[in-house]
């Protein structure tokens, strides 16, 4: 459970620092496949509840702001209505007129021919325009306002359309293409490169070695400034990306090249510091941050995280405040 924690904090470093969680994955990958199985269950739950609380907050739509109450567009009413006038009877009404007598007179009901009742019903209907069929006709056409059809989206994230499967090369199990661990057996479901590969032969018999060039056999040397003492590896020769930073006592991240000798901790390296890859279609070393504390610099220019660059012979590179020396050796 302890070597769990420690590695699902160093992805959560990681993560907060700008790397990507395939990025970050693929930089654990050797230290997540030395552990049981219950552990990788442990730590896959764990990455899996933070990148879904990250999802959440990252998703959650801001509150709507309140619509401002609508203008009236009515008149304000009088406090006290204005006596009717007297209104003669109507010659369509067989009610007699009120008597004069009267204190308050009031308004005979009026018949209305259907019509008319039609009309002020209905105030924004439109009369045909044209001939009609009969020239009493009442006909009305109504104007009603199109209202397009929006379909509310999906309560679920991912389309299902688009979803991508893929057996799990372990135990055989079905899986989302998106997932990291197989939900049977807790295995990542990327293959690794295995080491003994058929090696792809360049057909190219000479090329020019400039400052960029790392051929197949080439060597490269990182030294410590102030120091004599050089560190050699072949990135190319390697089936994983070679890390460099500090180990520490007993954690199991432990980086390919350890500076921890060269008062790493003191000039402010990572455990997790910096990662190197071989780029074979170009033959080129490249170098990236793993989102380090104290940043990454090369020639003094300083390394975003998930920045990719490219390492030249004569090159310095910089941990925090520990300077390394980049030279290429070519053998033969």
């Amino acid at each position: 459970m302890r070597q769990t924690k420690e590695i699902f904090a160093e992805y959560s470093r990681m993560r907060d620092n700008g790397l990507d969680a395939k990025a970050a994955l693929n930089v654990l990958r050797y230290h997540i496949e030395v552990l049981s199985k219950a552990d990788r269950e442990a730590l896959a739950t764990l990455m899996r509840s933070r990148e879904a609380a990250a999802t959440t907050t990252n998703s959650a739509p801001a509150a709507a702001p309140a619509a401002p109450p609508a203008p009236s567009t009515l008149p304000a009413a009088p406090s006290t209505p204005p006596a009717a006038p007297p209104v003669a009877a109507s010659p369509f009404s067989t009610a007699a007129p009120a008597p004069s007598t009267q204190a308050a007179p009031t308004t005979p009901p009026v018949e209305v021919p259907n019509g008319a009742a039609a009309r002020a019903q209905k105030p924004n209907a439109i009369k045909p325009i044209g001939n009609t069929t009969s020239p009493t006709s009442d006909a009305v056409v109504t104007v009603t306002a199109a209202v397009p059809n929006v379909t509310p989206p999906a309560a679920t994230g991912v389309d299902t359309d688009d979803v991508v499967w893929i057996n799990c090369i372990h135990c055989g199990k079905t899986n989302q293409r998106h997932e990291v661990f197989c939900y049977s057996c807790g295995q990542l479901l990327e293959p690794v490169k295995g080491a003994y590969d058929t090696r792809v032969l360049n057909e190219q018999t000479s090329q020019p070695l400039d400052s960029e060039h790392f051929g197949p056999d080439s060597v490269l040397v990182l030294r410590v400034r102030g120091s004599t003492e050089n560190y050699e590896t072949r990135p190319q020769k390697a089936d994983h990306e070679l890390i460099i930073g500090r180990s520490t006592k007993g954690s199991v991240l432990a980086p390919d090249i350890d500076l921890t000798n060269r008062q790493a901790s003191e000039m402010g390296v990572s455990r997790l510091h910096l990662s190197i890859n071989y780029d074979a279609e170009h033959s080129a070393v490249l170098v990236s941050d793993l989102g380090s504390a104290n940043g990454s610099f090369i020639n003094g220019q300083r390394m975003m995280p998930k920045e990719v660059r490219v390492l030249r012979h004569g090159d310095e590179l910089r941990l925090g405040k520990l300077v390394l020396l980049a030279s290429f050796r070519h053998p033969g």
